[in-house]
C-alpha cells in the first residue's frame, strides 16, 4: 500500500475555492464535530486545505501517553509545534503522569479549558492530582482557563479533599464539577465538597451523585452555592425549607435541572418557581425510597411549574408523566394495576411522536400478545422499558438447568421483534428495556428467609435484559447486572 502524502501541487477546484478562509473553517469546523479523523486525511489533499485543517484537528485535543513520552520532541516534533501554537482545549487523564503533563502544558500558548477526567485504577493505589498541581497560577490568569471535571470519585481512599483542593489556582477557575458514583456513600462526608462548592465562585454544572436515599448539605451563615445554570442531583436527600434555598441556593441562571431519586415533592416546594423560569431541559426520575404519600403533591407542583413558569422547555423526562403504577412489582403476591388495552390503543393513535415509553405489564391482568400489539401501536416508538413480576416465587423449587424469568424475557423480545417487522419494518427497535421485580442497579433484595435461600442458591426475583441494536443492525440481548450481582449472561443475538 502506498504511503500517504500531502500534494503540494493540488489545487482546491470551484466550487470550494471560491469560498473564504472563514467560511471554510467553520464546515471544517463542523467536520471535527462529525468525523475527527478525517481531518487527517483532509490534510494530505493540498497545501491550502493543510493550511486550514491543521489549526482544526489540534483545537481540542486529548493526552495520552504517546505525546507525553519523554521522547516525543523527537518522534512527534511537528505535532508538538502544532499543539503548541494551535491548542486550546486539552482532555487529561488522571492516570497520566502529571510532571509530563505540566511539562506539555507550558508550552501552550492559549489554554482556554482544561477537562480533567477522574479514571479508577484497580491495579495500584491511585495518586489523585488536580489541575492545580500543574498549572501556575500566572499561565491559569493570563489565559483565564476554564476548569472542567469529571467524575471525581470520593470513594476508597479519597474519604475527603485535602487542602491542595482548595487551590485559588482552581475553585477560582472552576467552571464544570462532575462526581462518580462513591463507594461508600457519602453519608458521613459531603462537607469537604460543599467547601469546594462555595469557594468556587465560576461553577456553572454541578453534578452530584451518592448512593440510596443519599444524604445533604448543612448550610451555616452565609454559605451560598453560586449560580448553578446545569445541575443535576442524584440521590440527594432535599431537605431544604424555603427559607434555607432562598438564603443558600441561587436558581437565578438555571437552564438544565435534572433530579434522580430524590423527594421531588421536598425540592419542589421549597424552591421559588418563576426562577426555573428559562429551564430548557427538566429531567424528573425515581423516587427510590422516599416517602410515597407525598407524590400527589410533587405531581401538583410540577404541573404548576411547566405549565405556568416554563417558558421554553425543549427536553422534558419526568417519571411522573410515565405510564406506570407506584405498586411496582417488589413484592411477589401484589396486582400492578396495568393499562387497559382499550386506552394503550388510544393513546398510540393520538401520541404519534413519542419514541420513548416506560410501562407496567402485570400479565395476570392482561394477554401478553395482545398488551404488546397495543404497545407497538405508537407509531415512532423505538424505545420501550417494561417493568414484569417475576415468575419464580420465594419457595419455589428451581431447576438449575432452567431460568423462567430469562426465557420469557427472550420470548417478548421475539414477540416484539416479529410485531415491529410485521408493522413498520422500516423502523426497527432502538432498545428494549425488560425490568424484573422491581429490579435497581443499587438495591435492597427482597427480604425473607425463602428468598435469601434463593438468593444463596443465585436465584434472583430482581432482573433486567435489555435488548439493543448494535452497529451491524442485529439485535442483542445482555443482562444488566446489581451490585450484588456480579455475573451476567453472555450477548444473545435475535
Amino acid at each position: 500500500m502506498a504511503t500517504p502524502y500531502l500534494n503540494h501541487h493540488a489545487t482546491i477546484r470551484e466550487p470550494l475555492a471560491l469560498l473564504s478562509p472563514e467560511i471554510l473553517g467553520l464546515i471544517l469546523g463542523q467536520l471535527r464535530v462529525v468525523d475527527h479523523r478525517s481531518l487527517f486525511a483532509l490534510r494530505l489533499v493540498c497545501r491550502r486545505f493543510n493550511c486550514l485543517a491543521t489549526p482544526v484537528v489540534y483545537h481540542n485535543i486529548e493526552l495520552n501517553d504517546a505525546v507525553l513520552d519523554p521522547n516525543a520532541e523527537h518522534l512527534y516534533p511537528r505535532a508538538l509545534e502544532h499543539i503548541s501554537q494551535h491548542t486550546n482545549h486539552v482532555i487529561i487523564r488522571s492516570d497520566l503522569d502529571s510532571q509530563s503533563v505540566k511539562r506539555l502544558l507550558c508550552g501552550i500558548q492559549r489554554l482556554s479549558s482544561i477537562r480533567w477526567c477522574y479514571v479508577v485504577q484497580y491495579d495500584r493505589i491511585p495518586r489523585l492530582w488536580l489541575p492545580s498541581d500543574i498549572l501556575d497560577y500566572s499561565q491559569i490568569r493570563r489565559n483565564d482557563t476554564k476548569i472542567y471535571i469529571e467524575n471525581l470519585s470520593l470513594g476508597g481512599v479519597q474519604h475527603d479533599f485535602d487542602e491542595s483542593y482548595f487551590n485559588a489556582t482552581l475553585t477560582r477557575h472552576l467552571v464544570s464539577l462532575k462526581l462518580l458514583n462513591p463507594n461508600p456513600p457519602l453519608t458521613t462526608r459531603p462537607d469537604s465538597l460543599k467547601r469546594l462548592i462555595m469557594q468556587s465562585p465560576c461553577l456553572q454544572t454541578l453534578h452530584y451523585q451518592d448512593l440510596g436515599i443519599g444524604t445533604s448539605f448543612k448550610f451555616q451563615g452565609q454559605e451560598r452555592v453560586p449560580p448553578i445554570a446545569d445541575l443535576a442531583l442524584k440521590s440527594y436527600n432535599w431537605e431544604h425549607s424555603p427559607e434555607d434555598v432562598a438564603k443558600h441556593w441561587d436558581f437565578s441562571r438555571i437552564r438544565s435541572l435534572k433530579l434522580v431519586n430524590i423527594p421531588v415533592s421536598n425540592f419542589l416546594n421549597s424552591v421559588y418557581l418563576p426562577d426555573f423560569a428559562l429551564l430548557h431541559t427538566l429531567k424528573v426520575e425515581d423516587y427510590g425510597g422516599h416517602l410515597q404519600d407525598m407524590r400527589p403533591s410533587a405531581t401538583r407542583r410540577m404541573y404548576d411549574l411547566i405549565k405556568h413558569h416554563i417558558n421554553a422547555l425543549e427536553t422534558l423526562d419526568i417519571t411522573l408523566l410515565r405510564f406506570r403504577d407506584h405498586v411496582g412489582f417488589e413484592e411477589d403476591n401484589k396486582r400492578c394495576p396495568t393499562l387497559a388495552l382499550e386506552d394503550l390503543a388510544i393513546l398510540g393513535a393520538q401520541l404519534t411522536f413519542v419514541h420513548t415509553i416506560e410501562l407496567d405489564m402485570d400479565i395476570a391482568l392482561c394477554k401478553l400478545r395482545d398488551f404488546l400489539k397495543a404497545v407497538c401501536s405508537f407509531p415512532r416508538l423505538d424505545t420501550l422499558t417494561l417493568h414484569v413480576q417475576t415468575l419464580i416465587r420465594a419457595n419455589d423449587r428451581v431447576d438449575p438447568r432452567t431460568d423462567r424469568d430469562y426465557d420469557a424475557a427472550l420470548e417478548t423480545f421475539s414477540s416484539l421483534i416479529r410485531l415491529r417487522e410485521q408493522q413498520r419494518p422500516e423502523l426497527p427497535w432502538r432498545r428494549i428495556t425488560i425490568n424484573v421485580g422491581g429490579w435497581r442497579r443499587v438495591m435492597v433484595r427482597r427480604m425473607g428467609y425463602g428468598w435469601k435461600k434463593q438468593n444463596a442458591q443465585g436465584v434472583y426475583a430482581e432482573r433486567c435484559f435489555v435488548l439493543e441494536r448494535n452497529e451491524r443492525g442485529r439485535h442483542e440481548v445482555r443482562e444488566e447486572a446489581a451490585s450484588e450481582t456480579p455475573r451476567c449472561r453472555s450477548p444473545v443475538q435475535l
